[in-house]
């Protein structure tokens, strides 16, 4: 689906991260009607994260980010 991004192992997410996180992950995937133990979510929770750590950080922001890849 998209381009792997790695980052260090000092890049931590918080509870809070984590929540605003799922919560944004739960909308992509009932929008696009994809279970949330399927491998498509999975790498939907993926690219969230790898664009949260990348400082994308507004859910709003990460669902435009997400579009390309969840079309």
């Amino acid at each position: 689906m998209g381009a792997a991004m790695v980052f260090s192992s000092h890049d931590t997410l918080e509870p809070g991260d984590l929540a605003l996180l799922r919560t944004v992950l739960e909308e992509v995937c009932d929008e696009k009607s994809i279970p949330l133990d399927h491998p498509d979510a999975q790498q939907v929770a993926r690219d969230l994260v790898n664009w949260y750590l990348f400082g994308i950080k507004h859910p709003v922001q990460l669902r435009t980010m997400l579009e390309p890849l969840t079309g």
